[in-house]
């Protein structure tokens, strides 16, 4: 780990975020992507709502290092609303490349660390076992290895992929439809359900939607149950989601969502992963399976139907991420549809109970604090 820093720059003070700070970690980030091209464009209102979502806390949960006006590091904590049984608490951190050296990471991370098991107490009590879930684009090596030295193991890989579409070229097979229901048909369908049909997202469906994704969900490696404020903030809610490209196939009766796949677009300035290369990009975000459906093809149905759809809508890619460990990802099943591997994720894990416990009594430095952080604490967070 290199030890670099701008001439002139002395050790840099520490403080927690408040919105106001956006505009300026959008700067930061900025540094960040020319330097690691992880595909993270967020401009300060992507910021800021990802700082309203449930389970962030700025004033709380969050710490930010300051080189004079500009800053240089920041890790924000999002805790989750369910322990089943660990508390899986997220983290995300930045560092500007000019900054990544030894005593900032050292610093940040143990901070994280601190404020992690100081939340967790708060929302959770001392009874329940806490991990800290961060992840790492393929580009950021030095990431992965002050993690690595900070104690975190690396628990699983991730891979994103992206279609063209313009090479997919899906036939279509009717399926049934209901009389007040769009007439989608999706492509390549399997023998559906007996009175079942495929419709775009609207608001009326969100809570069988919700419902269903719950209890697809339920029992997978790191989910847990989403409650709606978190759903409508995260997912059917994002300013990005697109409602026209996503679809859900409903029961005869309408009450139920059999399977589902959501989608969002952003837009050509922002997080999408292949803005650079041009052309609409659409990312596959959220879809699963009834359990009792599995093994009926109704996904690959779904999937199909959306991608052709998309063409038809004039996008040029769609993007989705895959756990390495996902059967389907390790079955080939989206290579089938043309998918290919443009970046690779991995997903670092630190059992923070034990990692307080063995950090206890050992004394630190105290890097300077920035002057004015109660006034500043008070306008935001």
């Amino acid at each position: 780990m290199s030890e670099r820093r701008r001439p002139g720059e002395g050790e840099p003070c520490w403080r927690p975020l408040v919105r106001a700070d956006a505009p300026r970690v959008a700067g930061l980030l900025a540094a960040c992507e020319a330097a690691d091209r992880t595909g993270d464009r967020r401009g300060a209102p992507e910021l800021l709502d990802d700082w309203a979502a449930p389970g962030i806390d700025l004033a709380a949960g969050s710490v930010c290092a300051w080189a004079g006006p500009e800053p240089v590091a920041y890790a924000v904590t999002r805790t989750r609303e369910h322990a089943d049984p660990v508390h899986e608490m997220v983290l995300e951190l930045a560092v500007h490349p000019a900054h990544r050296t030894r005593d900032v990471l050292t610093r940040l991370l143990a901070d994280c660390r601190r404020t992690a098991a100081r939340r967790h107490r708060e929302r959770f009590g001392d009874g329940t076992p806490l991990e800290l879930h961060t992840r790492t684009h393929g580009h950021q090596r030095w990431l992965a290895e002050a993690l690595d030295a900070a104690g975190h193991r690396r628990a699983r890989g991730y891979r994103g992929m992206r279609i063209d579409l313009a090479a997919h070229t899906p036939a279509h097979t009717p399926v049934h439809t209901s009389a007040d229901a769009p007439a989608h048909a999706p492509a390549a369908a399997p023998v559906l359900p007996p009175g079942s049909v495929l419709v775009p997202f609207e608001d009326r469906h969100d809570e069988a939607l919700l419902t269903a994704r719950n209890a697809i969900f339920a029992g997978h490696p790191g989910s847990v149950p989403m409650t709606p404020a978190t759903w409508r903030h995260a997912v059917t809610g994002n300013p990005y989601f697109s409602p026209g490209t996503s679809f859900l196939l409903l029961s005869a009766d309408g009450r139920q969502v059999l399977c589902y796949l959501l989608t969002t677009e952003y837009p050509t300035t922002g997080a999408g992963a292949g803005a650079a290369d041009g052309g609409r990009e659409l990312y596959l975000a959220n879809g699963g399976t009834s359990p009792e459906l599995h093994g009926r093809g109704l996904y690959r149905a779904v999937i199909t139907h959306t991608l052709a759809h998309a063409k038809q809508l004039g996008f040029r890619w769609a993007v989705l991420d895959v756990d390495d460990t996902n059967t389907m990802a390790v079955g080939g099943f989206y290579e089938r549809l043309g998918a290919r591997t443009i970046r690779t994720w991995t997903g670092h894990v630190l059992d923070v109970t034990g990692a307080t416990a063995r950090a206890a009594g050992t004394p630190s430095a105290a890097p300077p604090v920035c002057g004015g952080a109660a006034e500043r604490r008070r306008g935001g967070g």
